[in-house]
């Protein structure tokens, strides 16, 4: 006869799947120095050493986490379909889905700003550093596209403009967090098109 155990263990990619997370849901309400691998195994419901044989030490949960939320992004922004409309229409609806993207997993914004990022593991800078490249990249080409369409100012870096608008979505994004969540993140998204990308507009039908 099976054993029932056996029948309902999960497989190892599973289990790594689940404590990535529970590590997310934790940093919904707790920072990323309160997440600790005795409580995240407790949320998991398994024990600390049984999470030790998918994750040697936090760091590692950390690095799974970022590469976790780089793949949400990346399948979001390809479920958006962008490339059936024009870089100006593309620029909006970006803005508008990673202020929802954030509003809805909060735990986005504490990982960035973590003390974790400034002074602890090198590599788990360089992942996240290589996180907002992605998004820099992403952005500065819808910016030169819309340059080369007329749509924007010839005069604008791209790469400038794009940190600017991912350090605008940040400094918003940890107002809120110090606010304890008090409005609408994805709400402010018509007041950052409205300062940015209608300011990038070529002036006077020129550039």
């Amino acid at each position: 006869m099976d054993n029932p155990k056996r029948r309902t263990r999960k497989t190892a990619e599973v289990r790594r799947h689940d404590i990535i997370i529970a590590a997310m849901e934790m940093l919904r309400t707790e920072s990323v120095s309160r997440l600790t691998t005795r409580e995240l195994a407790k949320a998991v419901g398994i024990a600390q050493p049984t999470l030790f044989l998918h994750f040697g030490n936090k760091t590692q949960v950390l690095l799974a986490l970022v590469d976790h939320v780089q793949e949400q992004l990346q399948q979001g922004l390809r479920s958006q379909n962008l490339q059936q409309f024009t870089p100006l229409e593309r620029l909006r609806m970006v803005i508008r889905f990673h202020l929802k993207f954030i509003q809805q997993q909060p735990g986005i914004p504490r990982l960035l700003f973590s003390e974790e990022i400034q002074t602890g593991d090198p590599v788990l800078r360089e992942r996240i550093h290589g996180l907002i490249g992605f998004f820099l990249e992403f952005l500065g080409a819808q910016i030169r596209e819309g340059q080369q369409r007329g749509e924007l100012r010839a005069d604008l870096d791209p790469q400038q403009s794009a940190c600017l608008l991912i350090a605008s979505v940040q400094g918003l994004a940890f107002r809120w967090i110090l606010s304890e969540f008090r409005f609408v993140l994805e709400e402010q998204a018509e007041l950052m098109i409205s300062t940015f990308l209608d300011g990038w507009r070529p002036r006077n039908g020129g550039a």
